[in-house]
């Protein structure tokens, strides 16, 4: 990666660690320089194009500093707040440092900006955490020690069961005998339990080959995924196997996880907790688990479908809606139609205004309540829909083609045309293209679902 220090400090001891990394490093020769780098379009900074930066700024970044650093624009730019991480790091700063070489940081202190740069330079909203857990749910190895002998690191799995209860989906991934593992999490003085997680890969199989098998029983992709694991030689397969699987630093000390799972929330599921649909999603993984087990009971997919006795509610969307909307334009892929990316303000002018329509669909089955499952937005200038986007977990149901069915009458009913459904195809809408591909606009496909 191309890496540009900036910022009122000296930046030489940064530039040293990650180019020990691998990482290309640009440092603006001059201390304090970075401002006239950045507004110059000629200068060596841009030249260097850099792909992210950390901007470190001793006393805090201005809105005049973030203004100029944006002018490197598409470069992620990354600006730690230094408070936060002093609040959070005891010895992070040492003021010999602030007087022999105008750097204020311990040795700490350096250490915890570039983990900070490392899980920010990854930021991007995540569905799955995917964990281990000798090691890393408790202190010790209970193939050596024992069920009985290991500790728990309590904070850290409470803090694991909060961000569960705000929708975040929990995977185990360890390398044991499963009789063991749940033996483990039977004892009273550990806080999870293995029906916190979605999904288990407990074996003595590769992790990854695990994660590809989980992704693929709850229908989601690879890239998903945040995985954490202790053991660097764990991290480093993961990455070379699943590169698509964001994999953070681990904490030197996990008696005291407070900011690893600040990071892990901020950075990786900042939106959890803000609709129904995610507090109530491993119960839903759950159901999901019961409808695959129930599937291979039966002989065709034809039968499966009819005793699911699917039921939907279909609704023109409300700004209740907004929430849940949004979060399914910033992380649905595989049945999206064009991936725009609206956030909750764009949703929400979308909703309201008189020249566009969005539909929602809620589904439900006799295996439980899906939620929210699938919206469709429709623009009356142009008589066509520019978003059709469903949840991974609805596919293979025929909903797909009870929402077509449902927005063709809708239309119909005001007089309104539909001339055509907008695609962009992306290396992940593949299922969307499929549907589109059958698709006859002129008249209603057959579906499962029952209107409720």
């Amino acid at each position: 990666m191309r890496i540009a220090l900036l910022g009122n400090v000296t930046l030489d001891f940064f530039a040293q660690d990650f180019r020990r990394e691998g990482h290309e490093v640009y440092v603006p020769p001059g201390f304090d320089t970075w401002r006239q780098a950045a507004l110059d379009a000629t200068s060596e900074l841009h030249v260097f194009n850099p792909e992210a930066v950390l901007l470190v700024m001793d006393g805090g970044v201005s809105e005049k500093d973030a203004e100029i650093a944006n002018a490197l624009s598409p470069t992620r730019i990354i600006a730690p707040d230094l408070s936060v991480l002093a609040s959070e790091t005891p010895g992070f700063l040492d003021e010999r440092m602030r007087k022999l070489a105008a750097m204020p940081f311990s040795l700490t202190g350096l250490k915890t900006i570039e983990d900070e740069f490392r899980f920010a330079v990854k930021a991007a909203p995540k569905k799955v955490l995917a964990v281990d857990a000798d090691n890393t749910l408790w202190n010790g190895i209970i193939s050596e020690d024992g069920a009985d002998a290991v500790v728990p690191f309590e904070e850290f799995q409470r803090g694991l069961l909060e961000l569960k209860r705000r929708g975040v989906t929990l995977v185990l991934l360890s390398k044991n005998d499963h009789p063991v593992i749940a033996e483990t999490f039977a004892r009273k003085d550990v806080p999870m339990s293995l029906d916190d997680f979605a999904a288990t890969g407990v074996n003595w199989a590769p992790k990854a080959g695990n994660l590809l098998e989980v992704c693929r029983t709850l229908n989601l992709g690879v890239d998903a995924v945040v995985f954490v694991d202790d053991n660097p030689h764990e991290r480093a397969q993961m990455n070379a196997h699943l590169p698509e699987v964001t994999v953070p630093p681990f904490p030197a000390d996990m008696t005291n996880p407070a900011q690893f799972l600040r990071r892990l929330e901020q950075y990786f599921f900042p939106s959890a907790g803000e609709t129904d649909e995610d507090r109530s999603r491993t119960e839903m993984y759950h159901d999901e688990a019961k409808r695959k087990a129930f599937a291979r009971t039966l002989r065709t997919t034809e039968d499966y479908l009819k005793s699911l006795h699917l039921t939907v509610r279909a609704a023109r969307a409300t700004q209740d809606d907004v929430p849940r909307l949004a979060q399914m334009a910033g992380k649905t892929n595989q049945f999206n139609s064009t991936t725009i990316r609206r956030n909750a303000d764009e949703m929400s002018a979308l909703v309201s205004d008189a020249a566009h329509r969005v539909w929602t669909f809620r589904a439900g089955d006799a295996f439980g309540d899906m939620g929210l499952v699938c919206y469709v937005v429709y623009d009356c200038a142009s008589a066509r829909i520019t978003d059709f986007v469903m949840s991974c977990r609805a596919m293979g149901r025929t909903l797909e083609h009870f929402a077509m069915n449902h927005v063709r009458r809708e239309l119909a009913a005001e007089g309104l045309p539909l001339a055509g459904i907008d695609c962009v195809p992306t290396a992940k809408n593949g299922p969307f293209r499929e549907f589109l591909a059958r698709a006859d606009l002129s008249q209603d496909a057959a579906t499962w679902y029952k209107r409720i």
